[in-house]
């Protein structure tokens, strides 16, 4: 798969131009072109859900505290989005892992901190690809071959793998 022959989108148009089906993107940095992370888009509407719905969604926040990482999210949970759930005041902090990460490695608040430097640092390229089986397949070696700075978690599994 060759990234220069992916169209380049804009933050800004990626609600009407990002497809409702299943694929896998990559997100780039303005300044160096550099991709900085891969992910699928797998579920209901497919990249559409995942890209426009939970990367550039402020209000997509975790409030379930066994969800925060105490060490690793240490920036962000001490700049929290509070919520009032059930009575109780909750701390929340970014939910979807692409946005987190940006809040880990840049120090950004969550909400519309992650997604303001999504808006002003990045862009998108995306590839739509019907089959999940080879969805999660290519996502994997993309992942293993590239090396994208937020993919975190999959460095973790992956380098446990080699």
């Amino acid at each position: 798969m060759k990234f220069e022959d992916l169209k380049r989108v804009n933050p800004k148009d990626l609600r009407e131009k990002t497809p409702s089906n299943t694929g896998i993107y990559f997100w780039f940095k303005n300044e160096t072109d550099k991709l900085i992370y891969i992910g699928t888009g797998s579920g209901k509407k497919g990249l559409y859900n995942r890209i426009v719905r939970q990367h550039l969604n402020p209000k997509y926040i975790e409030y379930r505290s066994e969800k925060h990482c105490q060490e690793k999210d240490k920036f962000q949970l001490k700049h929290p989005i509070m919520k009032e759930v059930k009575g109780v005041l909750k701390a929340g902090i970014d939910q979807s892992a692409f946005r987190k990460n940006i809040g880990r490695t840049y120090l950004i608040k969550p909400g519309v901190g992650t997604v303001n430097f999504i808006m002003e640092n990045l862009y998108l390229k995306y590839f739509e690809v019907s089959d999940i089986n080879i969805l999660k397949d290519l996502e994997k070696e993309l992942i293993k071959k590239h090396k994208p700075e937020l993919n975190i978690s999959h460095k973790y599994k992956l380098s446990n793998r080699l």
